[in-house]
């Protein structure tokens, strides 16, 4: 059993909840995933494989895996709700159009929160950096046109 498992096990376990198959397949899609996903998006994946799992029980889970530290919810500007797993250190670029998540793997980053928290007698044991904006393709959308040089003709 894998860490992620475990700590999703042991706060159900002190909820007087069970790890039950379908709760189980809904972490393990959710953890395998790199982007940030609906609850009905998650619903498509675990009903092709369970089609016993109804979309209440897939939100119902998403509340537990936040309630245990493993998912954080992520609000757009256009209302939709998406889910990301949180745990470990990790850093992104998450455009604000499209959705896109790209990670940023950078040690100089993670150095730089390493010696901040250091420096404050602090004990880290995971961050999370995001930073918000375009990404290339949306920017290029939102570029107006660029005057030629006048210079050259």
């Amino acid at each position: 059993m894998n860490g992620t498992t475990r700590i999703f096990q042991d706060y159900l376990k002190a909820n007087r909840l069970k790890l039950t198959s379908q709760r189980k397949l809904i972490l393990d899609i959710f953890i395998s995933g790199s982007q940030l996903l609906t609850a009905e998006e998650l619903f498509r994946q675990v009903s092709g494989i369970d089609p016993g799992i109804s979309l209440s029980t897939v939100y119902r889970t998403f509340k537990h895996l936040q309630q245990a530290g493993l998912a954080r919810c992520v609000h757009y500007g256009d209302g939709t709700t998406r889910y990301e797993p949180s745990d470990g250190q990790k850093s992104y670029l998450v455009c604000e159009k499209c959705g896109k998540k790209i990670p940023i793997i950078n040690p100089y980053l993670e150095c730089l929160q390493q010696e901040s928290a250091r420096q404050e007698g602090f004990r880290m044991f995971r961050s999370r950096t995001t930073i918000y904006g375009l990404c290339h393709e949306c920017l290029k959308e939102h570029m107006p046109c660029q005057p030629q040089d006048a210079t050259q003709h």
